[in-house]
């Protein structure tokens, strides 16, 4: 699945969702986050698109394998920006080479966001950030 150039924006707050510990919780793009270790989620590509007005994150995407950032198109383009939360959340992908040791994030900006341009919230393991603009955050 390649999705390219869009928009997202005006998300709202679910209360329904509250207090269940999603990593998706209130995002305006969620790609591949509630799967688990046996995925089928693969070959997915979300390039060139604008994330604004998120309640919790922008996005909420899998990483890309540690060495690619030059040539990786899964999560590539694309900026966050006056979200109350996180630009993107980037976590270990269940079908990436080796997440479990190295996993990497690249080419994505943000801005006005409330909390951190970036975040990633796992122990562990080597995470790799390059090529990411962070503006008054």
């Amino acid at each position: 699945m390649t999705v390219d150039s869009v928009v997202v924006t005006g998300m709202r707050v679910r209360p329904e969702a509250k207090g269940l510990n999603l990593r998706d919780y209130e995002s305006c793009v969620s790609v591949c986050a509630l799967d688990g270790p046996d995925s089928a989620c693969a070959d997915i590509s979300f390039t060139n698109s604008i994330a604004a007005g998120c309640v919790t994150a922008g996005f909420v995407v899998p990483g890309h394998d540690c060495g690619d950032a030059d040539t990786q198109t899964k999560f590539r383009g694309n900026v966050a920006h006056s979200i109350k939360g996180a630009g993107a959340n980037i976590f270990p992908d269940v079908a990436g080479n080796d997440h479990t040791s190295c996993y990497e994030g690249s080419h994505f900006a943000a801005y006005k966001v409330s909390f951190s341009g970036v975040s990633t919230n796992f122990v562990g393991m080597e995470q790799r950030m390059s090529n990411l603009v962070m503006v008054d955050n």
